[in-house]
């Protein structure tokens, strides 16, 4: 924008043999063809750019009213520029106090000078030009506050939405198990409160499916720590993948896993843990030894309905999953594989 006003400003000029203003914007050209480029290449700059092309426009407007005289509106630049120096974050709270300062002194000096008899240098322009240029300058200085209010107003927002979305990442990362890269037990708490109360509202019901990796201590113990976390980590990727994309899943501790998803019976969920099952049983391990590996997981179902707690769902799950361990471990238990006088 600036570029082409001031190649106008250039025809101007040149049409009307003010030749040192034709040479000064010759100059004004010159940088903002420059910083365009530069800033293009560099864009992350922006006080120095911003501040390099107020520079321009206070010199310009100052340089123009001294030939042409106020009447020729270039003086208005110079109080648009009062607002700019508080949109830019210089590194000195004092700078943009100065450069108001800077501004007051040359409006104030550019009014005294132009009004005495030979403060204008070039008076060959007939009045009607002169208004007309007035007339553009004004509208061009509407023009530049309001696009420039917009940019401020837009960057502030950008600036706003940043700071919510990483106040947002630094919230999920305290829900987010650093291992797994699941939820986190404390967030699992949340989402099974949600589930909770939309069921007894009638909304829908849910399943709770806990799995215990089977014989992990033995993972550790024979294969190191390091072979224990790639498993966990392998578990829960599939997890990931095989859970559908409304279902929450978490590290509930340990080698312990959990996932609730809403709108799933009972079958439902012990065909997801059958597959979960199937696909973790045919992933072979490789310890840091090269030996290697695999491992089985153990899952329990359980359905609610509105009819008891979350935490009951739990429990509920819990008892399936350390029953299916009990008979040989590598299976998945619902209700209907479950001695029902075993229920605590």
């Amino acid at each position: 924008m600036f570029l082409a006003v001031h190649v106008f400003y250039l025809w101007f000029f040149f049409h009307f043999s003010v030749w040192e203003m034709f040479a000064f914007n010759i100059v004004s050209v010159l940088v903002y063809a420059a910083l365009g480029r530069i800033a293009y290449r560099n864009p992350k700059r922006v006080t120095v750019y911003a501040s390099i092309a107020m520079l321009e426009v206070a010199l310009h407007a100052g340089a123009a009213t001294l030939f042409i005289g106020m009447h020729a509106g270039f003086s208005i630049f110079i109080v648009c520029c009062a607002p700019f120096p508080f949109m830019i974050d210089f590194r000195y709270r004092a700078t943009p106090i100065i450069i108001e300062f800077a501004f007051a002194s040359e409006f104030i000096f550019l009014e005294s000078h132009t009004r005495k008899p030979d403060g204008v240098i070039y008076t060959g322009i007939k009045d009607t030009t002169v208004m007309r240029l007035f007339i553009f300058n004004t509208c061009l200085s509407v023009i530049m506050m309001t696009v420039f209010s917009l940019i401020n107003r837009l960057l502030r927002e950008m600036e706003a939405q940043q700071m919510r979305d990483k106040n947002e990442e630094l919230s999920m990362l305290t829900k987010i198990d650093p291992l797994s890269k699941l939820f986190n037990r404390r967030a699992m708490v949340d989402f099974l409160k949600r589930l909770d109360i939309k069921a007894r509202n009638g909304f829908g019901g849910y399943i709770i499916c806990m799995g215990d990796l089977d014989k992990f201590k033995h993972v550790n113990d024979t294969y190191g720590h390091a072979s224990g976390d790639m498993v966990i980590q392998a578990v829960s990727q599939i997890l990931t993948e095989v859970v559908p994309a409304e279902g929450y899943i978490c590290r509930w501790g340990g080698e312990e896993l959990l996932f609730a998803v809403p709108g799933a019976d009972m079958e439902a969920g012990r065909q997801l843990c059958e597959k979960i099952r199937y696909r973790l049983g045919r992933h072979v391990f490789t310890s840091p030894e090269g030996v290697q590996f695999s491992v089985t997981i153990t899952l329990g179902v359980c359905e609610c309905e509105g009819r008891f707690s979350y935490e009951r769902g739990v429990s509920i799950a819990d008892q399936y999953l350390y029953y299916g361990k009990e008979q040989g471990r590598n299976r998945v238990i619902t209700r209907e594989n479950f001695p029902p006088e075993l229920l605590k």
